[in-house]
């Protein structure tokens, strides 16, 4: 064991001191892979696009003059770049890039409405990449939504102005029933019944304004599952059942005695216009906006911590780089011992493949660490990408990508016969990782079939394990991270199997 040992710790050294022998390698392993995140997180810019555009507006478009006030209404998203009414002139600025966006706005849009269907406006972009294509398309609907806003304000605007009139038929209803209650109680017949007839013209002004004026109101009501006595349709049935009181009233006899029947009638209507006074002062004191746009959203993540669009990539970047240097080194180190001629002496010594392979992958290891500790404290005490795991988890997670980062790299080594075949293989790998590892692409976006690549890259799991140690402060999947062992002891053995076919005496 102890002779096991000294012929593996001969390795650790061998390996180190190669590598220390190259100070611009060393300088590049550390400080090349945090200047790409410190550039990127640099230049990143979390701002939305600014589209110029040119809006396409009929000589006798009924909407002209609205349409720079409605693309105003979008803030940044729009910056106005005039109107023409000529398509081909639109459609050859789009196609030299002089703008980026062409609006064609429609001709008519009531008469589109009369003829029971929508009006439509046409985005016309030249966009090639997909998430500037989806923008165009969420600005195209943003900008209707803008539009179908305003056609339901002005609709609420003008239902709190009818709200007003109605309120003031309301008060001088509720003044007549409170003179027709006072004859009432007084015995004056001949008053009562003048009050009654003055009563009921109001009641009928009431009638025809009420529906109308509350539409907006009440369907705002009921979305919110608020279904009172204050309703419109419940406010119109009480109306209506006014009406018929004061039916009953127009046939009390100004001569008769006892009023107390009508005097509970009378009671009752006055309850009614009470209600309906309520409701309209709570009308009018809504703002109209908000009768239009009742709810709207508010994003919050439950970790407590901002985070920046940056700090979702660096986990990423961190397993990818982390496994292409372990690959490289690894890929170059076997190959480079069979040109040197090492490989010879190592047939005719007593060290075996065992030990050979474990002494690379230990001084490797160890090398990758380091890189990984400085790499760590750069991002997180510069970049300042919060880590709210456990540390332990985080070093449990790295390790178990570097070594099987390093299974991949050691089986390129051994099955390469030149360093140019090595560093293709690294590279054929750090492509495969780009694009199947989720750095930039959800694993949700890919067929299920690709899934099988996607999971035999240790980038993989590297990528999913350090967001959720990072950014969610979650303990690792211990599946996940029992896969990645699997996966990187799969590897040992084939390239210890390898190694042990071309270190066997000839």
């Amino acid at each position: 064991m102890f002779k096991f040992i000294i012929r593996i710790s001969a390795f650790i050294r061998k390996e180190i001191f190669a590598i220390l022998r190259q100070p611009r390698l060393v300088f590049s392993l550390i400080l090349g892979p945090f200047f790409i995140l410190l550039i990127f997180g640099m230049g990143y810019r979390n701002t939305n696009r600014s589209l110029q555009t040119v809006f396409v507006v009929a000589n006798d478009s009924k909407i002209g003059d609205l349409v720079e006030q409605y693309a105003d209404s979008l803030g940044t998203a729009i910056e106005f770049d005039g109107i023409t009414a000529d398509p081909d002139e639109a459609d050859k600025l789009l196609r030299e890039q002089k703008v980026d966006l062409v609006i064609v706005t429609p001709s008519d849009p009531y008469n589109d409405v009369q003829n029971n269907r929508q009006s439509v406006f046409r985005l016309y972009h030249y966009e090639i990449d997909p998430l500037e294509e989806t923008f165009v398309n969420i600005l195209g609907r943003r900008y209707t939504e803008v539009i179908n806003q305003q056609i339901l304000l002005t609709a609420a605007e003008q239902g709190k102005v009818e709200a007003e009139s109605i309120q003031e038929h309301v008060s001088q209803a509720r003044e007549t029933a409170a003179s027709l209650h006072t004859a009432l109680e007084a015995g004056d017949g001949i008053a009562a019944i003048t009050s009654t007839e003055q009563l009921n013209e109001d009641v009928s002004l009431m009638m025809l304004a009420v529906g109308s004026g509350l539409a907006i109101f009440n369907s705002v009501r009921e979305t919110m599952g608020v279904t009172d006595k204050n309703t419109t349709s419940t406010l119109e049935a009480r109306l209506t059942e006014t009406q018929d009181n004061l039916a009953i009233l127009q046939q009390m006899d100004a001569d008769q005695t006892n009023f107390e029947a009508e005097i509970e009638v009378v009671a009752t209507i006055e309850a009614s216009l009470g209600d309906i006074d309520t409701m309209m002062s709570e009308f009018r004191r809504i703002d109209a906006n908000v009768l239009v746009s009742p709810f709207r959203s508010e994003v919050l993540s439950i970790t407590n911590t901002s985070l920046e669009p940056t700090h979702f990539y660096v986990p990423a970047v961190i397993a990818l780089l982390l496994q292409h240097l372990a690959v490289t080194l690894a890929g170059l180190s076997i190959v480079r011992e069979v040109r040197e001629g090492t490989m010879e002496l190592f047939r005719v010594s007593p060290v075996s493949a065992m030990e050979t392979l474990i002494g690379k992958y230990v001084s490797y290891l160890l090398l990758t660490a380091v890189l990984a500790l400085i790499l760590t404290a750069l991002v997180t005490f510069l970049l300042r990408v919060p880590m709210l795991g456990n540390w332990y988890n985080y070093a449990l997670v790295l390790f178990a990508l570097l070594f099987a980062s390093l299974g991949i790299g050691f089986l390129i080594s051994i099955t390469s016969y030149s360093d140019s075949q090595a560093i293709q293989g690294a590279m054929i790998v750090l492509l495969a990782s780009i694009f199947f590892s989720g750095f930039f692409l959800p694993l949700y976006r890919l067929w299920t079939f690709v899934h099988v690549i996607s999971w035999s890259l240790p980038a993989t799991y590297g990528t999913s394990l350090l967001q959720s140690v990072m950014l969610r402060g979650q303990v690792p999947n211990i599946l996940l991270v029992l896969a990645l062992l699997s996966i990187g002891l799969v590897l040992f053995l084939l390239s210890w199997w390898r190694l042990s076919r071309m270190m066997a005496h000839e």
